[in-house]
């Protein structure tokens, strides 16, 4: 069937759509190999690493886009009512980062999406998406243009709230559990948080500007290397307690400790919605095998003295508890091929 395409104008003129510039890859190269967002603080300390951020990187799309669109796409398919929520206060914000998205991607990804007045094309997956189509849901529009999660926290009864996501790669939480709630509740299970940064974050959230984004990331050694792990509270609080199960035995490993046990990265945006005033997270997740380190020996000296920096409390958060010793272990093997 033929598509009509509108003549329409775009309903939002975000500043944030960068012009083309051919100094811009149609592609970032972030392959299987790469660690630019492997944020290591050494010695350990709590702070909200927050970085500016250019509006030409705040989408990233790499040689897993596909892989994990498919995998994005299966999840809408299955656990849809998992992975998308959203509050009736949220509607408009949502749209606006649909339009947003539209106005960016033509001109940041050209090679992959075009825009013609509302119509939206990706030209990878053959989609296309009418912008003024109000039918649409825009938060499963946007999972399924983009290879990033999004989170929408607004003003409700004076504190900023998340009152909408699309998280379909979440790790340890639960999109469900958390909506509702404020930064502090949100992170009541990470130790230090409250005590350490928690004044800092709420300050900063109530001042970011349209024109200010930002961006920061975390890390942890994980042994699944799932992308959808959407758990609850208990869970969570069982990792406190150092109760987790883990998927292999690594204190009977077989020496292939390198290809059980994966960093898991997520680098998140915040950008204040120049329309609605709501702050949208974006939250992008990328995972790599340890066996990385191995051509890497610098970068696993660095990630051995960031593990041994660690307080207690923060690994059994990132569920490493049940094999932080084979992992410094082999990420010591590594290290040692360093000439350095």
């Amino acid at each position: 069937m033929e598509t009509k395409v509108s003549t329409a104008s775009p309903s939002v003129n975000t500043p944030y759509a960068p012009a083309p510039s051919s100094n811009a890859p149609d592609h970032v190269n972030l392959g299987p190999g790469t660690y630019e967002y492997l944020p290591l603080k050494i010695p350990f300390r709590m702070t909200m690493g927050i970085e500016p951020l250019e509006m030409e990187d705040w989408v990233e799309i790499d040689v897993f886009y596909d892989e994990e669109m498919t995998l994005r796409r299966e999840i809408l398919e299955t656990r849809k009512e998992v992975a998308i929520v959203s509050r009736p206060e949220a509607a408009d914000a949502n749209w606006e980062v649909l339009e947003m998205l539209a106005e960016f991607l033509p001109q940041r990804f050209p090679s992959r999406f075009r825009r013609e007045g509302s119509m939206l094309f990706d030209l990878t997956i053959g989609d296309t998406y009418d912008i003024n189509d109000k039918s649409l849901d825009p938060l499963e529009v946007i999972a399924r243009l983009i290879q990033e999660d999004v989170c929408v926290m607004m003003k409700v009864d004076g504190k900023l709230r998340l009152v909408s996501g699309a998280v379909l790669f979440p790790q340890r939480w639960h999109l469900l559990e958390k909506m509702g709630m404020d930064m502090r509740s949100i992170h009541l299970p990470v130790p230090l948080y409250a005590d350490v940064i928690g004044s800092a974050v709420d300050h900063f959230m109530n001042r970011l500007k349209v024109d200010k984004p930002v961006w920061r990331a975390n890390w942890a050694i994980v042994d699944d290397p799932t992308l959808f792990q959407p758990l609850n509270e208990e869970d969570i609080y069982a990792a406190l307690q150092g109760n987790v199960k883990n998927n292999f035995d690594f204190q009977n490993h077989n020496g292939d400790v390198g290809s059980r046990l994966y960093t898991r990265c997520e680098r998140e945006t915040l950008v204040r919605l120049p329309r609605s005033g709501a702050i949208l997270f974006t939250i992008r997740t990328y995972i790599r095998p340890l066996t990385v380190f191995e051509s890497r020996p610098e970068l696993a000296k660095q990630m051995v003295r960031a593990m041994q920096s660690l307080p207690d409390s923060i690994a059994k958060y990132k569920t490493m508890a049940g094999f932080y010793d084979v992992a410094l272990e082999y990420l010591q093997r590594c290290a040692a091929q360093s000439t350095g």
